[in-house]
């Protein structure tokens, strides 16, 4: 295949590549808007905690549409140098994806202890207050929305009554499960949820860098135009030629010329002893 074609050829498979890239991207900020946003309803129980994978993941959706805007105009006009720089911030960017995806495991495992607490010291809050019968009151919103009940379960309302949310509004049951066992498994599983979308973020995105690094070699490599018509690569060497100076150029050096004309010697005199008379002897 000829270097024209395999340039051609590379080009439009990176141009799909970015494209397959801002639909990560994409996916990464509505994912990650929408787990946050979900969180957020709720952050105040845990003391707005654990919302930090979540902006990762958003800002890192950010940076995919910016790297994705950088291959498509250094793709378009066949800028070598940034492709490479293109090349060089996708590597990073899978890299922290990995690494994401690790934190958000991490942080599940380790949520448990603080998350409980947490919830702890908000229901007492909300038992202290005596907001059972506040409808907007963030408890009751979250056994409403999680069809649970207190923080172990129904027992926890013996001293002041079950209030409103606890009940299902269809058949009239009161909900059994404890909302602390409910909202942490929810929040785990949103962890999950992003280390899935992080890892395969970056397993998709790293499938198009062998021809972003292939288009940058093949546009390093200049064209000759044989007489067949094919082009065909060429090394260039580039060597130092010394060219004699002509009398022209000695008597009229360019203005950007480093050659200094000569300088002119002075004649010099042939220097004549006078003769040596001798005295006569009589």
């Amino acid at each position: 295949m000829r270097l024209s074609a395999r340039i051609k050829c590379f080009k439009y498979l990176v141009y799909a590549y970015v494209i397959l890239i801002s639909i990560c991207g994409g996916a990464q900020l509505v994912i990650g808007a929408f787990l946050l946003w979900t969180h957020r309803q709720y952050s105040p129980i845990v003391k707005d905690q654990f919302w930090e994978p979540f902006a990762v993941l958003i800002v890192l959706g950010l940076v995919s549409q910016l790297l994705c805007y950088l291959g498509w105009t250094s793709t378009s006009r066949k800028h070598r140098c940034y492709l490479g720089t293109f090349c060089a911030f996708l590597v990073l960017l899978i890299v922290i994806l990995f690494l994401v995806s690790g934190w958000s495991v991490a942080t599940k495992a380790h949520l448990i202890t603080p998350a409980e607490l947490a919830i702890e010291s908000s229901f007492g809050e909300f038992l202290a207050k005596d907001s059972t019968k506040d409808q907007t009151h963030i408890w009751n919103r979250l056994q409403r929305d999680y069809h649970c009940c207190g923080y172990n379960g129904i027992h926890d309302y013996k001293k002041v009554g079950v209030p409103w949310s606890c009940y299902d509004p269809i058949n009239s049951k009161v909900f059994n499960a404890g909302c602390m066992h409910v909202f942490v498994k929810s929040i785990e599983m949103n962890m999950v949820r992003v280390a899935v979308v992080a890892i395969a973020s970056a397993l998709i995105q790293s499938l198009g860098i062998f021809c972003v690094i292939q288009l940058t070699m093949l546009l390093r490599r200049p064209t000759i135009m044989l007489p067949n018509g094919e082009n065909h690569s060429i090394r260039v060497k580039r060597t130092r030629e010394m060219t004699p100076l002509s009398a022209a150029n000695i008597s009229n050096p360019t203005p950007h010329s480093s050659t200094k004309p000569p300088i002119p010697l002075k004649p010099v005199a042939t220097r004549v002893d006078p003769p040596v008379i001798k005295p006569s002897s009589h």
